[in-house]
């Protein structure tokens, strides 16, 4: 993870957000409100909960109230900052943000009831470390096939090429049973984003990190390329494809 993408994200536009006005379909349901559903269930008066890349905090602090104490962290001082202005405007005072590396945290030993990280790094000796025995880790993961069709268009991007290899998913869960964990549900989503404009496609890319190198200039032909194959009446398709895993830590 780049934190400087990041904060120059958060600098340009207040925030991190997926941006651009689009239309989703989700045949295998929604993986934002699936990994909250999860994350909620495993809350309780007591429960303690460590977000892991947290950003401007939005979907942190969606999923917030379900626990007695929950800290976010990242390394991004601007989504940080971010994520402090959404916190004080919800009034939610059990809710803390600091910047700490995720392979280092510094946090106590075994204290931890949930672990969660969307699209982030995963550094699971130090995850295992922090968590209760018992304590469960929800992450959600970038599959090997997702939007393939504009990263072959554009010769690059995150994890690019990935798709003629083992599933991200599958390595992931062998990774985790090694590390000491159980994994109690995994689950690939695949969904499609139809942006109503090529402007709100041109948005969506310059505050995600599939491409951290996404220039609308130097890009524009090979942008415009994207737009002729993928448009329809619908707007300018996107296929996705996400994943969510569950461990709980047994070891």
């Amino acid at each position: 993870m780049n934190p400087e993408f990041y904060s120059r994200v958060a600098d340009e536009f207040g925030e991190y957000t997926s941006g651009g006005l689009r239309t989703d379909v989700f045949p295998d349901g929604d993986p934002e409100a699936a990994f909250d559903e999860l994350a909620r269930a495993a809350g309780g008066p007591d429960g303690r909960l460590v977000d892991v890349g947290c950003a401007d905090g939005r979907s942190l602090l969606r999923i917030a109230p379900a626990f007695a104490s929950v800290l976010g962290i990242d390394m991004s001082a601007s989504m940080l900052d971010a994520a402090e202005r959404k916190r004080g405007a919800m009034g939610l005072g059990h809710v803390a943000f600091e910047r700490r590396d995720a392979s280092r945290t510094g946090l106590p030993d075994g204290k931890v009831d949930l672990l969660t990280s969307r699209r982030g790094p995963l550094f699971l000796e130090e995850f295992r470390r922090v968590l209760k025995p018992g304590g469960h880790l929800i992450y959600m993961g970038i599959g090997e096939t997702d939007v393939r069709e504009l990263k072959e268009t554009f010769g690059r991007g995150q994890l690019y090429g990935r798709w003629d290899g083992r599933p991200v998913m599958d390595e992931v869960v062998a990774d985790l049973n090694a590390a000491g964990f159980t994994v109690v549900l995994e689950k690939a989503f695949r969904n499609a984003e139809f942006y109503h404009s090529p402007v709100e496609l041109d948005r969506f890319l310059r505050q995600v990190p599939i491409f951290e190198d996404y220039d609308p200039e130097a890009d524009r032909a090979l942008f415009e390329r994207y737009v002729a194959s993928a448009s329809s009446d619908r707007g300018v398709r996107l296929d996705r494809h996400w994943f969510v895993v569950q461990a709980r830590r047994t070891t």
